[in-house]
């Protein structure tokens, strides 16, 4: 059976962001949410934050669940291509349950996903510092789906493992932390009770148990029946694992095309791909960033930690003059004072983002490699700190420099992409906030400009821009 055999068949559309992450996928996610049946994860864990704000003041970070939660007729779907932590899982699940949203018939996580275990966690705190891991243990826990085995012992344990022989695997579970251990030179007072580890893990598992999904073609027969399914990407897709600036990316592909591969479907439901962008580029973590506000010393600066902790919090930065850094001449201040404005810190990691001009150079890129039909723009209403600065426009990345040539592609490897050297032109700026305009002709006139300007340069249609964090703080564009 297949989608061209039946007429009463669903479909499924993707939505990923198109840059380094923290673009407002789950704002977008939650407001589209309504038109579907299904919101679905088909990629990355517990290092993915999407944050929903409600009308009513309600701030909610998800890491594992998406995004669609405060539908309740929504079905929750997490693919085989998420690797789940299981003690977060269950902490988010009882947050929600705080704010009144139940999720016992609404989530199914697929028994194909990979766990999380101890050791992945163990081994990440020791070797993903220089690239600047979440320290979540997902990049090792990927790692170990390739190894599948080390000798005759089990690396890769799934949800469906666990929920064959809990007794069999936790015990596996607790084989591959003593093995770590012991590569690393750790002694047990370092990694901890191991029992004890255990015991939570073993509790966690029990309260998500009942959300496991061991029909692994449960989602084709939900859209061979009929439903409308969205996949939300965490990451982005210039931080997938292929496609990305190695070493300075995710652990997992994150372009749309592995939304039908981690998502559990065929690809013949696909309809159309959404590409999320923002207006004021960030990003988290070493590697190279074209448009960065301050170049190698804005990288530094964010990166620089004390005690494993970012120096540069947003309790530090929150001090500054903002005023004084929007007219200096360094473009290192200007990105700073951006930062502070637009609250550009790290979700998971509470580091401070790096932050850049809008790049359409690489947003072209993002674009045409993922066959994006439909662009939304967020965190338009930050543009007009602008007019502040000293030059009191607008600026964009339209083209990149290697080597003294011009090039319209991003580079494949790191070295290429630290060297471009980005072309910068000016759009007229505008005055006062535009967070309560719902009508595209409303806005200044130079917002507008802007927003074609992007669209025309990228060769893309922009549906809606985002003028503010609230769920209803969004300029449809028909």
């Amino acid at each position: 059976m297949g989608r061209k055999n039946s007429k009463n068949c669903g479909y499924a559309d993707v939505l990923i962001g198109l840059q380094y992450g923290d673009e407002g996928k789950a704002r977008v996610v939650d407001m589209l949410a309504k038109d579907y049946d299904v919101i679905a994860r088909f990629n990355g864990g517990a290092n993915a934050g999407h944050t929903i704000e409600t009308n009513e003041g309600v701030k909610v970070a998800l890491q594992q669940i998406p995004s669609g939660i405060f539908y309740p007729d929504k079905l929750l779907y997490v693919g085989s291509g998420c690797v789940i932590n299981i003690e977060k899982i269950t902490l988010e699940i009882d947050r929600l349950k705080q704010i009144n949203v139940d999720l016992s018939k609404r989530l199914r996580l697929s028994c194909q996903a990979s766990i999380i275990q101890p050791h992945h966690i163990l081994i990440d705190v020791q070797t993903g510092k220089t690239i600047g891991t979440t320290r979540n243990g997902i990049g090792p826990c990927y790692a170990d789906k390739a190894y599948r085995m080390d000798g005759d012992r089990l690396l890769n344990i799934k949800l469906g493992d666990l929920n064959d022989d809990p007794k069999k695997y936790f015990a596996i579970i607790k084989e591959n932390l003593m093995a770590a251990a012991k590569m690393y030179g750790l002694s047990m007072k370092e990694i901890g009770d191991s029992d004890d580890l255990i015991k939570k893990l073993e509790a966690g598992f029990r309260k998500i148990k009942k959300h496991i999904e061991s029909d692994t073609l449960y989602l084709e027969k939900k859209a061979q029946s009929g439903a409308r399914i969205l996949f939300e990407g965490a990451q982005s897709i210039m931080l997938d694992i292929t496609k990305g600036s190695v070493p300075y990316v995710t652990s997992s592909n994150t372009v749309a095309a592995a939304a039908y591969v981690g998502g559990d479907l065929s690809p013949s439901y696909h309809r159309k791909t959404i590409g999320i962008a923002k207006a004021i580029m960030s990003r988290v973590g070493h590697g190279p960033f074209a448009s960065e506000f301050g170049g190698k010393r804005s990288e530094d600066y964010c990166m620089t930690a004390v005690n494993g902790k970012p120096k540069y919090s947003q309790t530090v930065e929150i001090d500054y003059g903002v005023e004084k850094l929007l007219k200096s001449k360094e473009d290192f201040d200007i990105g700073v004072a951006l930062r502070i404005l637009s609250r550009e810190y790290g979700t998971v990691t509470t580091r401070p983002r790096r932050v850049g001009i809008l790049d359409l150079v690489q947003l072209s890129y993002a674009i045409r490699m993922n066959g994006v039909n439909e662009l939304v723009i967020n965190k338009c209403d930050v543009l007009n700190v602008f007019t502040s600065t000293k030059k009191a426009k607008i600026p964009l990345v339209v083209g990149y420099k290697l080597d003294g040539k011009n090039i319209d592609y991003v580079p494949g490897s790191v070295i290429s992409y630290y060297k471009v050297k980005p072309v910068v032109e000016y759009l007229n700026s505008f005055r006062g906030t535009v967070s309560h305009i719902k009508d595209f002709k409303a806005l200044p006139g130079a917002l507008r400009e802007f927003v074609l300007t992007v669209e025309r340069k990228c060769g893309c249609k922009i549906t809606g821009i985002g003028v503010g964090p609230e769920r209803d703080q969004f300029v449809k564009i028909n």
